[in-house]
């Protein structure tokens, strides 16, 4: 099994368990960032805690612009999507140019992963 299939699989299973993808990528991967039902940040493939640092000030009376949770699944999900969709046109720029036989078979195992996953929620 290959690792972009295992990461994959676990961020579905957190957006699936209700968790929130963020539109951060960890410092550490470059995987999104995710947020618990506590409010919690985290990097689910490193398993690390991420505190992000804003140059703002939040008054408390913004509360009133939070998205409904529903409405911050179908974002991450709908996030996913794109960050999905990314990755297989980065590859198959990569695959365009490649000469060696087992980098092609890889790239053509990573757009058929992306291919199942794209599949599974729906996308095509």
């Amino acid at each position: 099994m290959i690792k972009i299939k295992e990461d994959t699989k676990i961020m579905a299973e957190l957006l699936h368990s209700g968790y929130t993808m963020l539109d951060k990528a960890c410092p550490i991967c470059n995987n999104p960032i995710f947020r618990n039902k506590e409010g919690v940040m985290f990097c689910p493939i490193c398993n690390k805690k991420v505190m992000i640092v804003k140059d703002e000030i939040r008054n408390s009376n913004n509360d009133s612009k939070k998205k409904p949770k529903n409405m911050q699944q179908l974002e991450s999900i709908a996030s996913l999507k794109d960050i999905i969709f990314d990755k297989i046109e980065m590859i198959s720029q990569k695959l365009k140019d490649e000469t060696q036989i087992d980098l092609i078979e890889k790239y053509i195992r990573l757009l058929l992963e992306f291919h199942d996953i794209l599949n599974k929620f729906g996308f095509i």
